[in-house]
């Protein structure tokens, strides 16, 4: 979602283009910073564009520039990183006739803004993208509006080039997804089953619409693309797209320094086959809301830090791995698995307690799902 976004104009009738655009994105709640470089400008910036360039660059989820396609490559190719991290960079003419996303026009949304610039200002937005060309399933597309994590860019292009060049790509659902909606693309075929244990069936949808009856899909062996928070090591070659569904409820000695918090954390990820990416918070009671092992651990991979008072722990539902010696010390029974569930707003455990070297955790996976358009 783009949320702020820096405008630059070059002449007087590019200027009123401007204006528009920043009214039109400013009534989609979009923050925009404008600014004028040219002679005659009363507020005409005087730092080069190249400078300009490179600090929006940083701090804007895109760049519109209106003027020559070759004034925008220009200033913004020094700045070039990659397509998942670049801001959208657009051009729109003068007139604002056209309207060319020129850069991350899936992962930083330039296509669908200039979709939108479009539809208001009544420019032709010029897409290139090959995927929205030919109408098939844009993969990074998909994942960037369903809040999912590309594990491997390189394998994502791969399944894109497979698509454009007629081949069928079978995507499998992890179960713990709570809910798929939408129209199945053409091109894919939905796989149900789990990114866990390679040896169980994969079911085929037989029909491009979702909730139809399924059939065993006896030859497909391993899916092209996985959804879901687990790796199967038996699919190795699967592209996997990761939803940030995951709550770690962590518990510790006073004390307990970021380091040891981190080794026990990603030994228990791996030993349950969870990917980091998954994790979207964690969790602990609020008698460890200024623990700085932990503290410092969430900020160094910017999770979320959540804790709750030992009555809302003991209101959790679920079974819970029940300690008198906690109970004594907290007040509850158990604090990683409860504020695990009390955190993911009543998920459910996918790694029940685990205890060592002066740490518990577990985790419980919240309610997410995927919509296909």
């Amino acid at each position: 979602m783009i949320r702020c976004a820096a405008v630059i104009c070059f002449t007087e009738n590019g200027s009123k283009a401007a204006e528009k655009v920043r009214k039109c994105l400013g009534a989609h709640n979009v923050a925009v910073k404008l600014a004028k470089k040219y002679r005659g400008a009363a507020d005409s910036i005087s730092e080069p564009l190249e400078e300009w360039t490179g600090r929006e660059f940083k701090a804007q989820d895109a760049l519109i520039y209106i003027g020559a396609a070759g004034i925008a490559v220009r200033a913004a190719a020094p700045f070039i990183r990659s397509k998942s991290e670049d801001p959208a960079v657009l051009v729109m003419d003068e007139q604002g006739r056209y309207c060319i996303p020129i850069l991350s026009g899936h992962m930083g949304g330039a296509n669908e803004l200039a979709e939108l610039i479009g539809a208001e200002l009544g420019a032709v937005p010029v897409i290139t993208t090959a995927t929205d060309l030919n109408g098939k399933w844009a993969v990074d597309v998909f994942a960037k509006k369903n809040g999912l994590r590309i594990r491997d860019m390189k394998k994502a292009k791969e399944v894109s080039a497979r698509l454009l060049s007629g081949e069928v790509i079978h995507v499998c659902i992890e179960e713990s997804c709570a809910s798929v909606q939408g129209r199945i693309p053409e091109g894919v075929r939905l796989l149900t089953g789990t990114a866990v244990d390679g040896k169980q069936k994969l079911n085929l949808c037989t029909d491009t619409y979702l909730g139809e009856i399924c059939r065993e899909a006896g030859e497909v062996k391993e899916p092209d693309v996985v959804i879901g928070i687990h790796e199967n090591p038996s699919w190795s070659e699967a592209l996997y797209l990761v939803p940030e569904a995951v709550v770690l409820g962590l518990g510790c000695r006073k004390g307990t320094p970021a380091e040891r918090l981190e080794e026990r954390v990603f030994k228990i990820l791996e030993e349950w086959r969870i990917f980091p990416e998954s994790i979207c918070r964690v969790a602990s009671a609020d008698l460890k809301k200024k623990e700085e092992g932990l503290l410092k651990l969430c900020e160094k991979y910017g999770w979320e830090f959540a804790t709750f008072p030992a009555e809302e722990l003991k209101r959790a539902e679920g079974e819970f791995v029940r300690s008198a010696f906690v109970e004594e010390i907290t007040g509850v029974d158990n604090i990683c698995e409860r504020s695990a569930v009390c955190a993911s707003k009543g998920g459910s455990i996918i790694v029940p307690k685990q205890a060592g070297d002066g740490v518990t955790a577990a985790a419980a996976v919240q309610r997410w799902g995927v919509r296909f358009e």
